[in-house]
């Protein structure tokens, strides 16, 4: 991508940029323990129903020799940021303060398990400076309704600044670009500055053929790339790659206002057809089928083998009932059921028009497009008429998916953490609006029946116990729920989950061993030059 065509609004959803070097994360999460360690900010105090969040000591902007201190408003400019557009933190607290110079004080949403709402920190940069968002977090303050959050989240979404406006707080600072390359500079007032050996940080545009950028020596490291197989097979001795989980994988999101899949039983038909084995296979050496499409995580070991981890998070009961979409003649009759009608090898919806469908993908992430055209032979095959269209990235995201502009789609189907609650949230709260979903208005069958009559379920409010619930015993009984509910209603049907690659050449670089625990927080690149792990020989 042209580096001019960067966007320095990191919320504009036009090829938006602030880069994991410029800006510093909330915390680090240790995947392999599900233990935290805060990072920019830290928990100051949590009482359940309240917490107080504080900016790390000497943490200052880009603007100066040191720059200003980066403080309470901008933290909070970061929280009320995350709330205009929906995302997952804004879910835990309803209503939050300045209090003093550095810190933050959230009420929240019930007595929180502290866990829960450390898992709902992770993947935040803060990259929020208020005097940038000045304008959106005062129009937030006032709006007293969700026609006016919308509009303040359009606004924002769609707003660009100028080049010398953009100002981070990490240990390298923007320099300049142009249309080949963006260049960074160590900040050393940062204060991690003193574990790094080297002065620049460069991004450069090479090619799209990553395979050959790679192997032909032409950058230090990538953050991750899912390579084919014969990058494996051809990576030259000094070429290290090591894995982490990636907490997500494939999904195909149906388009829930669609006169075919606002149907239930159609979502589940299609999902009968799908080989998520075949899915899988054909992504490559590092993914593995979902077991029982519910958003449960942990179906792939660090080895690329199967793993039923997933089985943790709900009963043995559960487990056993989840339903495991493998069963093609089933699909066949839930289409009869529903008035489709198969002649010739064809299928015909219920007005008589062929059952035909377009399968959007970002055509950037060429890793993507195997498991889709794996979907789209699947369907062919069964007498649905299918093809895959590959859409520019940027576009993508902006104008097919997140404006719910498709029929079926492509996306990760978690948003990167572990716990069920967040995924779940995902389904029927983040990406609602993206699939059309109503949750306030689902219906499934009965627990462990899948064929039983359609009764209203209630995510959002399952939702809410879970968020307080203190006992085990009884978040394990509110996840069974969830996931039945999931796994039945098919917001998006989970295809695989993956590994993450990240590559180090090390003839010019001292990186920590591929088996070491260290490369088990995402991601290896941002945090082995912060905690000095990465040096240069």
């Amino acid at each position: 991508m042209d580096p001019t065509n960067y966007q320095f609004n990191h919320l504009n959803l036009q090829h938006p940029f602030s880069h994991a070097m410029q800006s510093d994360q909330l915390q680090r999460y240790f995947i392999n323990d599900g233990t935290f360690e805060s990072y920019a900010v830290n928990i100051e105090e949590f009482e359940g129903d309240t917490a107080v969040l504080k900016v790390r000591d000497d943490l200052t902007w880009h603007n100066g020799d040191p720059g200003d201190p980066v403080n309470a408003d901008d933290l909070y400019t970061k929280l009320v940021t995350d709330a205009i557009i929906g995302d997952t933190m804004s879910t835990l607290w309803t209503d939050i303060q300045r209090d003093g110079d550095k810190s933050v004080e959230l009420t929240l949403d019930g007595t929180i398990n502290k866990n829960l709402f450390r898992d709902g920190l992770n993947y935040y940069w803060l990259e929020t400076p208020f005097r940038l968002y000045k304008d959106y977090v005062e129009r937030w303050e006032d709006a007293t309704t969700d026609d006016e959050i919308a509009d303040i989240r359009n606004d924002l979404r769609n707003d660009s600044f100028d080049e010398e406006k953009v100002k981070g707080n990490g240990p390298f600072q923007f320099e300049e670009r142009d249309n080949r390359h963006l260049k960074m500079s160590l900040y050393e007032h940062h204060p991690d500055a003193d574990n790094i050996n080297w002065k620049n940080w460069e991004l450069r545009k090479v090619s799209t053929d990553t395979a050959s950028v790679l192997l032909g020596g032409e950058v230090d490291g990538i953050r991750n790339y899912s390579a084919p197989e014969t990058v494996f097979e051809q990576a030259p001795d000094d070429l290290l790659n090591a894995q982490l989980p990636a907490l997500w994988g494939h999904s195909l999101p149906f388009n829930h206002e669609d006169d075919d899949f606002s149907n239930i039983r159609v979502r589940q038909a299609v999902s009968e057809f799908i080989d998520r084995q075949a899915c899988a296979d054909n992504y490559g050496r590092l993914g593995q089928p979902v077991e029982a499409p519910s958003g449960l995580v942990g179906n792939i070991d660090g080895q690329n083998e199967p793993s039923n981890r997933w089985e943790n998070k709900v009963s043995d009961e559960m487990a056993e009932q989840l339903y495991r979409y493998d069963d093609p003649e089933r699909g066949r009759e839930l289409l009869r059921g529903e008035g489709y009608q198969k002649d010739d090898d064809t299928w015909y919806r219920p007005n008589g028009d062929p059952f035909e469908m377009t399968i959007k993908v970002p055509a950037g992430l060429t890793d993507w497009h195997p498991v889709y055209q794996t979907i789209v032979d699947n369907l062919e095959n069964e007498g649905i008429g299918a093809e895959l269209q590959r859409i520019e990235e940027s576009t993508y995201w902006a104008d097919h998916y997140t404006a719910g502009n498709y029929k079926v789609a492509s996306t990760g189907w978690t948003l990167q953490r572990s716990s069920p609650y967040y995924v779940f949230d995902m389904y029927y709260n983040i990406d609602t609006e993206f699939m059309n979903l109503d949750p306030e208005n689902l219906e499934a069958p009965p627990m462990g029946e899948p064929d039983g009559e359609l009764q209203s379920v209630d995510p959002r409010g399952l939702m809410e116990e879970l968020l307080v619930a203190q006992d085990e015993e009884e978040a394990t009984a509110i996840t069974d729920e969830l996931a039945w509910i999931t796994n039945q209603t098919v917001p998006m049907l989970q295809l695989n989950e993956i590994n993450d690659p990240v590559w180090f050449y090390t003839d010019d670089w001292e990186v920590p061993d591929p088996d070491s625990e260290k490369y088990q927080s995402k991601w290896p690149l941002w945090w082995f030059p912060r905690n000095g792990d990465m040096q240069a020989k």
